[in-house]
């Protein structure tokens, strides 16, 4: 079921080469005309640190070259799409992860550097929900640290179900689809399912369910609203071939995310 014109695709191409980092041309590259997946993992191999976490820029609104926990969530997702095969690469980023979380289960932020470099305000507060994310993708990399995911689930419980409409809630719902263990827990999960269909409306301009933070719930809903959402991301799409976003003081996420729907369309079978 194709829903992307050849033209489409060919002026999101011209868009992306134009306006995205080196990163999102070689995993356009990858996923749609035959590129290396060594050429994606070098790219990103750019933004690791010594201590092996992520920063220098890979979540473009923290520049700092510090290691933290968003630039670890950003590697993972890169990772998980390129079906983290990468030894050394996902070795190094785990031991900082582990080493990283403290005893209340968070991993410390903002990084020491922060105010060093350009930031987007919003980076100043605390980010201790992403320890939830980083776990439930751990979790379904078969990662065995009993203290990590108990840790986790320690600060899990100290924290209450984000509202239907908290775009920014997602490390919730993925944590309790991933890391789930109790009645509780499951029933928290579903109550999250029932309210998708309020976070799909009030937050339709972010495309949910072809976007990085929410594409884990793309199994949760029926097909009929994944073909009404993937129809409203393709309508997304500009004459210059990039996604148009709330965010137009930040122009640098257009390529992004023009990717990542694309990635999601495909993968969804819907190119």
């Amino acid at each position: 079921m194709s829903l992307l014109t050849r033209e489409q695709l060919e002026r999101s191409r011209r868009f992306i080469f134009q306006h995205g980092r080196l990163l999102e041309r070689k995993l356009f590259e990858h996923f749609f005309e035959d590129g290396s997946r060594q050429a994606c993992l070098r790219a990103l191999g750019a933004y690791q640190n010594d201590d092996g976490g992520f920063g220098n820029g890979l979540e473009p609104d923290l520049l700092c070259p510090d290691s933290s926990a968003i630039g670890a969530e950003t590697a993972m997702y890169v990772l998980d799409l390129l079906d983290r095969q990468c030894g050394g690469m996902v070795d190094r980023l785990l031991h900082w992860i582990v080493a990283s979380q403290t005893e209340a289960g968070t991993i410390p932020h903002p990084p020491e550097g922060l105010f060093d470099y350009p930031f987007q305000p919003w980076w100043q507060n605390n980010d201790d929900d992403r320890v939830l994310a980083i776990a439930a993708l751990m979790k379904t990399w078969d990662v065995e640290d009993e203290q990590f995911f108990q840790r986790a689930r320690s600060y899990y419980l100290t924290t209450e179900l984000p509202g239907a409409d908290s775009f920014y809630g997602y490390p919730h719902f993925v944590y309790l689809q991933n890391c789930a263990e109790t009645s509780e827990d499951r029933s928290r999960l579903a109550t999250m399912i029932e309210r998708l269909p309020v976070l799909l409306k009030v937050h339709a301009d972010h495309y949910p369910l072809f976007g990085r933070h929410w594409l884990y719930a793309a199994q949760r809903v029926d097909r009929e609203i994944l073909v009404e959402q993937a129809q409203r991301f393709v309508d997304g799409l500009q004459e210059d071939g990039g996604l148009v976003t709330p965010y137009p003081d930040l122009p640098w996420w257009r390529p992004i995310w023009t990717l990542d729907g694309l990635i999601q369309l495909n993968r969804h079978g819907f190119l």
